[in-house]
């Protein structure tokens, strides 16, 4: 899902030019209105604890298949990104929770599939149910802060401390 690349417009038909258009170059149509702005997706991430463990999902689909993360998806039209971490994480491994707080706002590109990404992350309690991994998750299970893959560790480091606090 990586950007389309236009090259007519979506309102008149005219094939597109690129041009600096609000201080950057972009495609535009020479006969009407049209810009074409290219803006993140928007993201969420639950970062999930329960008795100072995070919950983790090994992914069953592209991107990043066979690799273990926080539950996490995209926010959908009508919804707030709290509602959307929410529903991922229960979506995707069953339990459902309380967000503690914002973790952090970043930017994200996945060259794989889906290109550039503006993720939020939570810090999330986990309140109920037991994990079950969703439709597109290969596995999940809770893992202590000295059990986390390197790649998560360093990324996690700053609410690792934390981590006990929300249990």
């Amino acid at each position: 899902m990586l950007p389309i690349d236009y090259r007519y417009c979506p309102v008149c038909s005219a094939p597109l030019v690129e041009g600096m258009v609000d201080g950057r170059m972009r495609k535009h149509c020479p006969e009407c209105p049209f810009v074409r702005y290219e803006n993140p997706l928007p993201v969420v991430v639950a970062v999930a604890v329960k008795d100072g463990r995070f919950l983790l999902i090994k992914r069953g689909i592209a991107p990043k298949k066979g690799f273990w993360g926080p539950p996490s998806g995209f926010i959908e039209s009508g919804e707030t990104p709290e509602e959307a971490c929410l529903r991922e994480l229960e979506k995707e491994a069953g339990v459902s929770g309380e967000i503690q707080r914002l973790i952090r706002v970043a930017r994200r590109e996945d060259t794989e599939l889906y290109g550039d990404m503006l993720v939020a992350s939570y810090l999330v309690k986990v309140t109920g149910g037991e994990p079950v991994a969703g439709d597109e998750v290969d596995d999940v299970r809770y893992y202590g802060a000295s059990e986390l893959p390197e790649y998560l560790a360093s990324s996690l480091r700053d609410v690792v401390e934390e981590a006990g606090k929300a249990s």
